[in-house]
This record gives C-alpha cells, structure tokens and sequence, in this order.
C-alpha cells in the first residue's frame, strides 16, 4: 500500500511540473518585442565610472499590449561590452505599436578606453551595437526577451571641421 502511495505521489508532482511548465510558456505574446537603440549621450563622466543616457525604442509587433514594469540590458558596441543597466520605468505599449523610453547604463573605464582605441586604429563612420536584455512585465512573473543589433551613424570630431 505504501509501495502505491509513493508512486502516485511522485507521478502527481511530475504531471504539476509538466503542467506548470506548459502554462508559464503560454503567453499571448508571439513575437519578442523589438528594442532598438534610438540615441546614447554622456551624462556623468567619473574616473572610474561613467554614466550614459540612452534612448530606447520598444516596438511591439503584437496584437496584445504589452505592459512593461521594468526592463533590464547590456550593450555591446563593436562587438565589445561597452555597458549595462536596469530600469523600473513602467510603459504600456499598445498593439502593434512602440514606445520611447530614456535609460541610464552604467560603463566601466576600461570598457570606455577600449572603445576609443578601437575608433583611434580603425576607420569606421558607423558604430555597430547590440542591445540585449529582459522586458519584466506588470502583474506576471514572466518576462520578455530580446536582441537586436543596428548601426548608428556618427561623424568622428576630426572629420567634422
């Protein structure tokens, strides 16, 4: 008898995983939303730390608004870890739209210098990046993924006189 308990017991916990399972990746969303980099400005400029402000663009190619509670992200520029950051800034994006959001990331000394060497040795009039990271959404323990990578156009100050 207790040999058929056991048994039924762990069958029982192994069907409420599989269940679990099975509805948190259900979700109403069936495309990530696109994130994408809309312009990235110096804000505190420490020895050993220095701050960025970056202007997101959140596309939502969905036909379910998607309510954000906070987002997490890094950036890579040139292929290279340039920064990172959090926000608990809350945005409703509706269906198929988008929305503008203003961040903070947080970049080391090291990261900054590499990337001015790396624009010192070679020729580039663009800047390629890749912006990844978590979309936290209201009242769900789910989140939302992305990655996407661009190009911002830039001038170097040399070539702009």
């Amino acid at each position: 008898m207790k040999m058929i308990n056991r048994s039924l017991f762990v069958t029982l916990i192994i069907v409420t995983a599989v269940l679990l399972n099975a509805c948190a990746t259900l979700s109403p969303y069936k495309e990530s939303p696109r994130v994408s980099l809309v312009s990235i400005q110096p804000q505190e400029m420490g020895v050993l730390e220095q701050r960025f402000g970056l202007q997101l663009r959140i596309l939502n190619p969905n036909d379910t608004a998607i309510p954000v509670e906070g987002l997490s992200y890094s950036i890579e520029i040139n292929n290279r870890e340039f920064a990172y950051g959090a926000s608990r800034q809350a945005v409703d994006i509706p269906a198929f739209g988008e929305a503008l959001l203003d961040v903070e990331v947080v970049s080391s000394l090291l990261n900054v210098v590499q990337q001015l060497q790396a624009l010192n040795t070679e020729t580039h009039s663009s800047l390629s990046y890749r912006l990844s990271g978590k979309i936290s959404l209201a009242n769900s323990p789910a989140s939302l993924p992305f990655d996407y990578s661009g190009v911002l156009d830039y001038q170097p100050a040399a070539a702009a006189q």
